[in-house]
């Protein structure tokens, strides 16, 4: 059943940790597509704003194309050294005009213009010729990669040519608007390349968008790589929740570990528990059967030296008396050796029975130590009984308090060399007391419960007394102090006489204590509810 237990609370654990790291995995997840799709969101933003200043960039570059060549002639007449000096200074790498047929009539190019090939320049140029507005056509050459800004002349409406102005990619895309968010541009003409700027941030690093540039007539992409933002935050958790996972995989090990070692011991000591139950039972058995058995035939030698004594088959001879009185008296021990063994087996079994009904302690407790007298005498011990009249009655069991207190007196008696033995009661609890508190200390010690009213019945003595190692050892089964050598068996005892008599003062809603010093006696005191019901037994 425990292996059972065991192995459920494992597969429960399991289901739990599977909910746990089912949910730790989708909220990972979901973080991380979270952040994924505000990347690429961040990253399509990003290329339209620059695609929107790309094509402001490039229409201004046409308006100033046409502020500086629209004065010019039908005639054709250029004026170099003017249009020289009216362009910006770096602007543009280099300027063209043409004419219709598509000749270069004019060009002033820098020094990166001036390995472009001009009729390249001028075909590209002389595509533009015919219509209106701006035109930006992507120009790809071995050696250079640019732009060509095209916009038509003319003058009172009618058409003298084209003038152009050529730029490089990379030299454009550095003009822009370039923060850290966006370490990487291209412009791209026809799937080639015109130009790239940015750091060198590793690939997997980026998340790259793409915005069309809306210039008339020329299929121009920007294309922006847009750093990660949330990449770290991405990888960190992640890790955490793969640290989370570990962890988790580690502690359902050692809790499987730990609840199948447990689940072993739990087993080995039902197992042990059962053996000894069965063990505890079988000797409880044993004793009830063993007790019932010996005392038929004790009963049958009990009554026989009873006929002997009486003379039933004939007076006894002085010299015979003696013994007949010394079997007497080991039947007579004897059987009370039985019936000890036979409560104890009574009260491990349970069916140990009481019977309450209402007692006056003081001449009860007369009359049993009127039974203990001779045997007080035979020592030269004296005894003194303090009972006061005026006691209260009390509800309890005579038969079982009577053994109790023989028990005790015979106790008192067999270890007090010299002195005497005295017997008291008195109440004691809810704030009655009939001593002072410390002598009441010395004498009885503390009642079980402070709170109720209590019967604090008290058999001293002035005898050996018991150390307070012992003190607790004495009311164990088959333990004896100070016992006698085996050949002394009434000295000996059965070490059950204390046992019983604190089983007994249980059942009967009670306890028995001791108070006591080495070489100065001891105080057994039996405690006796003042209100005791059939309920508390």
């Amino acid at each position: 059943m425990s292996l059972y237990k065991a192995s459920t609370r494992i597969g429960l654990f399991a289901i739990l940790l599977g909910v746990i790291v089912l949910s730790l995995f989708g909220s990972l997840a979901a973080a991380d597509r979270a952040l994924a799709t505000a990347d690429r969101r961040a990253a399509r933003m990003d290329a339209r704003a620059e695609a929107l200043t790309a094509e402001r960039e490039l229409r201004s570059y046409g308006d100033l194309l046409e502020e500086l060549f629209a004065p010019l002639l039908p005639s054709g007449a250029v004026d170099t050294q003017s249009l020289a000096l009216a362009i910006p200074e770096g602007t543009f790498d280099g300027v063209w005009i043409m004419d219709l047929r598509g000749q270069v009539v004019w060009r002033l190019a820098s020094d990166a213009a001036s390995i472009v090939d001009a009729a390249t320049l001028a075909r590209a140029a002389t595509d533009a010729v015919p219509g209106t507005g701006l035109s930006v056509r992507g120009l790809a050459t071995d050696s250079t990669r640019g732009m060509l800004i095209t916009v038509p002349l003319g003058h009172r409406g009618a058409a003298l040519g084209a003038a152009s102005g050529f730029v490089t990619g990379a030299r454009f895309l550095e003009q822009l608007d370039h923060p850290a968010s966006r370490p990487r541009l291209s412009i791209q003409f026809a799937g080639q390349s015109l130009g790239t700027v940015g750091d060198n941030v590793p690939r997997y690093a980026l998340i790259t968008a793409d915005a069309p540039l809306n210039v008339r007539g020329d299929p121009l992409v920007l294309s922006v790589a847009h750093a990660q933002s949330g990449r770290a935050v991405r990888t960190v958790l992640w890790m955490l929740g793969v640290v989370g996972l570990a962890a988790l995989l580690v502690g359902l090990a050692r809790e499987r570990r730990q609840a199948m070692h447990l689940a072993g011991r739990t087993a080995e000591l039902e197992r042990l528990y059962q053996e000894v139950a069965r063990s505890n039972r079988m000797k409880s058995e044993f004793l009830a059967n063993v007790s019932h058995e010996l005392r038929t035939p004790l009963n049958a030698i009990v009554g026989f030296v009873e006929m002997l004594r009486e003379g039933v088959y004939g007076d006894l001879t002085p010299r015979q008396a003696l013994p007949v009185d010394r079997i007497a008296a080991s039947a007579t021990h004897l059987r009370q050796l039985v019936d000890r063994l036979l409560d104890i087996a009574k009260i491990a079994a349970g069916r140990l029975e009481i019977h309450i009904e209402p007692l006056v302690l003081r001449p009860f407790v007369l009359n049993v130590a009127s039974e203990m007298e001779s045997l007080i005498s035979e020592r030269g011990l004296a005894l003194s009984v303090d009972v006061s009249p005026s006691l209260s009655r009390i509800r309890t069991d005579q038969n079982h308090l009577r053994q109790i207190l023989i028990n005790l007196i015979g106790n008192a008696v067999k270890y007090t060399p010299t002195g005497g033995i005295q017997v008291r009661a008195r109440i004691v609890g809810d704030g009655v007391e009939s001593d002072p508190p410390g002598e009441q200390e010395r004498h009885a010690g503390s009642p079980p419960d402070p709170h109720r009213k209590w019967i604090a019945l008290q058999v001293s003595d002035t005898g050996v007394g018991i150390v307070d190692g012992d003190l607790e050892r004495i009311f164990d089964e088959f333990e004896q102090v100070n016992a006698g050598a085996r050949t002394d068996s009434a000295q000996r005892g059965t070490g059950l006489g204390l046992a019983i008599s604190r089983r007994l003062a249980r059942l009967l809603g009670g306890d028995l204590t001791v108070v006591s010093e080495a070489g100065r006696g001891s105080t057994f005191t039996l405690w006796l509810p003042l209100e005791f019901s059939q309920a508390e037994s």
